[in-house]
């Protein structure tokens, strides 16, 4: 988890500076918007081999969830 909570913010440039833990409920934050999901995108198929939708992201209320979803396929 904490390997891609630092993912997310080495890829995702507005997440920089904000705090980010298992519960974040991404979706929420004002930083998040569609840039946002398609470097998610490219993030978790670049580092996990997975291709994940942007419904799936959508669904997801937190980091830990989404977390779970790409564990699921890989």
């Amino acid at each position: 988890m904490v390997d891609f909570i630092a993912n997310l913010k080495n890829n995702i440039d507005a997440l920089e500076d904000v705090e980010i833990t298992e519960d974040t409920d991404f979706n929420s934050l004002p930083e998040w918007d569609s840039i946002a999901v398609l470097s998610l995108m490219a993030m978790i198929a670049s580092e996990y081999g997975v291709n994940i939708k942007s419904s799936e992201i959508s669904d997801a209320k937190t980091v830990g969830e989404l977390w779970k979803i790409v564990g699921a396929k890989s």
